[in-house]
């Protein structure tokens, strides 16, 4: 007899904080609807330039400006972090967006000190969506990924986007952001702005920092899921897998009986969900493909 109830897969850290994102979101929608001051319940969580509170370099990730402001935000969340979690895993993922957001608060902030103490606040999770960017697209520089632009599809590689969104928030930063936030009579902004619309471009730049230190360290810990580069390579003798593969899958899957070999998928699943597909060995990968096949 054969259990027909499908097995129910477990939400991604990902689709988690989108979550979190869309909710607070529509309560953005409620302030704005009421009139209540405009974000009067939300703009606690916002990082005052003034005075920021200590809850507030990570919590103004989750307000935004508006419905554009957070799709525009939650699109690339959804792209970026499901490739960072497929490859390196949930715990990796978490690393690299609170990392992102608190790096890019530091640069804002940082960008702002010896300027005008004005009642300015940083909202957005985009620092976190950079370093998600980086870890995501550094280890696939060649592959092509296609953008609608004005409704035409465009191929281009992923080489491309990284410098052209690390140029874009370089040179906002230079002639747009930095200028407007002190009063200079030797540089000032190369336009207007709208101060309530303004792009943080340093916290962009924070982000895309985060997220390059974040690729060279999980290139240390996981060099197996493609990451940045290997900096220790182990002894012919420590490592017998490496230069003789066949021998440990024959032996690892050859004299199972069905019950063991539904025992050691289950717990090669169990890494993959946990840390990822790319945290697998190579002999780990073979013999997930080998009990795959056997258990059809």
């Amino acid at each position: 007899m054969r259990d027909s109830t499908p097995e129910r897969r477990q939400l991604t850290a990902t689709a988690w904080t989108l979550g979190v994102l869309l909710a607070f979101g529509i309560l953005g929608l409620i302030d704005w609807s009421t009139r209540f001051k405009g974000y009067n319940f939300l703009e606690p969580l916002e990082l005052n330039n003034a005075a920021p509170q200590a809850w507030q370099w990570l919590t103004y990730a989750l307000v935004h400006g508006g419905p554009w402001h957070f799709l525009m935000n939650a699109f690339g969340l959804w792209w970026l972090g499901n490739l960072v979690e497929e490859s390196y895993g949930r715990r990796a993922y978490l690393q690299t967006l609170l990392g992102g957001v608190l790096l890019g608060a530091i640069v804002w902030w940082l960008t702002g000190v010896g300027g005008p103490r004005s009642n300015v606040h940083l909202l957005g999770i985009s620092g976190g969506v950079y370093a998600l960017m980086v870890v995501a697209l550094l280890d696939r520089l060649e592959n092509i990924i296609s953008l609608l632009i004005l409704f035409f599809p465009v191929n281009i590689k992923a080489r491309w986007v990284l410098i052209f969104s690390a140029g874009l928030a370089t040179l906002g930063w230079v002639f747009l952001e930095l200028p407007s936030r002190h009063e200079w009579t030797f540089w000032n902004p190369a336009w207007e702005m709208n101060p309530e619309e303004a792009i943080a471009h340093s916290a962009h730049l924070g982000g895309l920092f985060s997220g390059w230190l974040m690729w060279r360290w999980l290139g240390r810990t996981i060099p197996e899921a493609g990451g940045a580069y290997v900096v220790q390579s182990q002894p012919m003798s420590a490592s017998p897998e490496a230069y003789h593969p066949e021998t440990a899958t024959k032996s690892s899957t050859g004299g199972l009986s069905r019950g063991q070999a539904r025992a050691e998928l289950d717990h090669l699943l169990d890494k993959i969900s946990e840390k990822g597909f790319g945290s697998l060995t190579e002999s780990e990968k073979r013999k997930l493909e080998e009990l795959s096949a056997r258990l059809r």
